[in-house]
């Protein structure tokens, strides 16, 4: 979800530079309405997020049984299984259906994220549903989870917020770009998942893409072609933001020198490969979930002063950022407490 906000952030950015150079007067009455948007619309991504969780804890009761996996819906008879679930997907559909109410503006928009909605619903019932079951099903399943997971909703917000009708080179580049970022973050964070999990997994009789290929060439395929593809797309992606808001590069930048120093870079290049496996697996979610949307954040106050209430409050509910960034110093510190670390 923080990703998912990142973007929602950077979405509202181009709407309050156009409108401070119109007529500052309609400033406040935009961050009223965006605001509103951005609160249902999360609304509806964590009601339907989490009836896909749900959903899929219920379609999974027996099987994680048999596994020895952990099932929240368990220890519910089925017809309070069948309620919890209904309840989410209603809150969920329910804020989406004012989302549309409110949306007097951009209705193409409009159309394209409600056909991505029903995108969202029909991946999380095949997901999890027989006779489809597609996270059974090795390479199936690593697409659809990437797709529900991280993809749409990233294509829902900047639907939603009328990035997807900007034209010309510009927009073409940043839409295809996104979508390459986030496919393979997507990709890259389900077979992280399938390798912690493959044990159980093989015991509920799943048939995952680790499985399948066996975790040591799922490792190799992430470290040698995902990890780079994806930080190639996203300084690309990146460098195509700061062409109309050049502040996009500072979180970018900012983020790897303090990554660099925190990880000792000049000395990876002795440290043995193996040693290296698992060291950037999950290295670029931080970006993502938490410098990503703190930042576009702080660049949207300073168009409008108005958003810096926004800020502190997505600090105090999403306080990993600065407790990440504190411990982060606090490694730097240390990597330079003796002459031979520099």
């Amino acid at each position: 979800m923080p990703q998912v906000l990142g973007w929602i952030y950077f979405s509202m950015i181009p709407v309050i530079v156009r409108v401070q150079q119109l007529d500052h007067s309609y400033l406040y009455q935009y961050v009223r309405f965006y605001t509103m948007r951005g609160s249902l619309f999360f609304l509806a991504l964590i009601g339907i997020a989490t009836f896909g969780y749900l959903f899929n804890d219920f379609c999974d009761v027996e099987s994680d049984a048999a596994a020895g996996k952990p099932n929240r819906l368990a220890v519910f008879k089925a017809p309070t299984r069948m309620i919890l679930v209904g309840i989410a997907f209603l809150a969920g559909g329910g804020a989406w259906v004012a989302l549309n109410l409110q949306s007097y503006i951009l209705q193409l928009s409009m159309q394209l994220a409600n056909l991505l909605f029903i995108g969202q619903l029909l991946a999380l019932i095949t997901y999890s549903m027989k006779p489809f079951r597609v996270k059974g099903r090795a390479e199936s399943g690593v697409i659809f989870d990437a797709f529900y997971g991280h993809l749409n909703p990233v294509l829902m917000t900047i639907c939603v917020f009328g990035l997807s009708a900007t034209e010309g080179l510009w927009g073409y580049s940043f839409e295809v770009l996104l979508i390459l970022v986030c496919s393979i973050k997507g990709v890259r964070n389900i077979l992280l998942h399938q390798v912690e999990d493959r044990k159980k997994d093989e015991s509920a009789g799943l048939n995952t893409a680790v499985i399948k290929y066996g975790p040591w060439r799922i490792i190799n395929f992430i470290n040698d072609i995902l990890f780079p593809a994806e930080v190639l797309f996203l300084v690309c992606l990146t460098l195509v933001m700061s062409v109309r808001f050049p502040p996009c590069f500072i979180p970018l930048i900012t983020f790897a020198i303090i990554s660099y120093l925190k990880m000792s870079g000049w000395k990876l290049g002795y440290v043995d490969r193996r040693l290296l496996e698992f060291k950037f697996t999950y290295f670029m979610n931080d970006y993502y979930e938490e410098w990503l949307p703190a930042f576009m954040l702080i660049i949207l106050s300073v168009y409008a002063h108005q958003f810096v209430f926004l800020l502190i409050l997505h600090l105090i509910l999403f306080p990993k950022f600065i407790i990440k960034l504190v411990k982060d110093f606090k490694k730097i510190r240390e990597n330079f407490k003796i002459e031979e670390d520099y």
